[in-house]
């Protein structure tokens, strides 16, 4: 029996390396779980043109939004673990979603293999040219005398910039209410028009508003300054530290996949983030270039679910 057992278990590796051998001899899917056009959208276009250029195969862009990247993520963690289905995880994805989505089925961190994390997304707070807020201390203070009084947006609960928000009103001891929209665009142009006095969104999304003249930028809730907004000051320099927050994003492969295959696909992900090009397009999306390997990513996913589950213990996110 025991030697039925070994031989098995010596045949599924032989063949896990004749795959990894030949791997890829055919096109490749990627799913993104968010709609066109959105920077995990974009982001995951360009890098894929890229590692499709050093693999030798197509890869293919399959966009299946839905639940906050709920749907997207089932689908890709129940596909063949055999390297042609892979997956545009995020911060949300993989690990937020399951803290606040109770009522939503939301695979597990563990149903994916990590193999390259490669871009950061911060988050800026922004209002209105003719805002009387001049500064982050202008907007902390009027919060802090009209608790619940001011509203902020931002591109829906359980949003990257929703979690953001909520973390820098704890650690202001503020209160604001929320206004959730269904994305970005509708959230920069309720602030323009007037409809909401705050929004925390993304430097993709407002940059080009704050560098006209339409918007103000009043901090940038990261570690530290972003190259797309280099005048801007981070919250910890306007005098809130603490709320430094950000939504990483990367790539991921079923669980199963053969160990083989994803060190092939974080290697050549390595030598994509190398591309000056590459860095260069993700600054002007107003993002952050990463280069965390498959164990660097693993080490993301980690700390955010220890931060994270701490973090929601002390402040309340809607998921409708």
């Amino acid at each position: 029996m025991k030697k039925l057992v070994y031989s098995a278990l010596f045949l599924l590796g032989m063949a896990q390396f004749a795959t990894a051998q030949t791997y890829p001899d055919k096109p490749i899917t990627l799913v993104i779980p968010y709609t066109a056009a959105g920077i995990t959208d974009t982001s995951g276009r360009l890098v894929a043109k890229k590692l499709s250029e050093r693999l030798g195969q197509p890869i293919v862009i399959d966009n299946r939004p839905g639940a906050g990247g709920a749907v997207g993520a089932e689908y890709a963690s129940r596909a063949k673990p055999d390297g042609y289905t892979l997956f545009m995880g995020t911060r949300g994805t993989q690990v937020t979603n399951a803290m606040i989505q109770k009522d939503v089925k939301i695979p597990p961190a563990s149903d994916f293999a990590s193999v390259y994390g490669f871009i950061d997304a911060a988050t800026v707070i922004v209002v209105r040219a003719d805002a009387p807020y001049k500064t982050l201390a202008d907007l902390v203070a009027y919060a802090k005398a009209n608790p619940g009084k001011l509203s902020y947006g931002t591109a829906g609960n359980g949003s990257a910039a929703n979690l953001t928000g909520e973390l820098f009103q704890d650690v202001a001891g503020i209160k604001m209410t929320h206004i959730p929209y269904r994305g970005s665009a509708p959230t920069v142009q309720d602030l323009l028009g007037g409809s909401i006095p705050v929004a925390f969104d993304y430097p993709a999304t407002t940059a080009n508003f704050i560098k006209s003249g339409r918007l103000r930028a009043l901090a940038v809730v990261y570690g530290e300054r972003i190259k797309s907004l280099p005048d801007v000051p981070t919250a910890a320099e306007a005098g809130i530290k603490g709320a430094e927050s950000s939504s990483w994003m990367g790539i991921f492969a079923p669980v199963k996949t053969p160990k083989q295959v994803v060190e092939r696909l974080s290697k050549e992900m390595g030598a994509v983030m190398q591309d000056p090009e590459v860095q260069q397009k993700i600054s002007d999306m107003g993002a952050i270039p990463l280069q965390a390997d498959s164990k660097g990513l693993d080490k993301l996913i980690d700390d955010d679910q220890k931060r994270w589950s701490e973090v929601l213990k002390r402040v309340t996110i809607s998921s409708n």
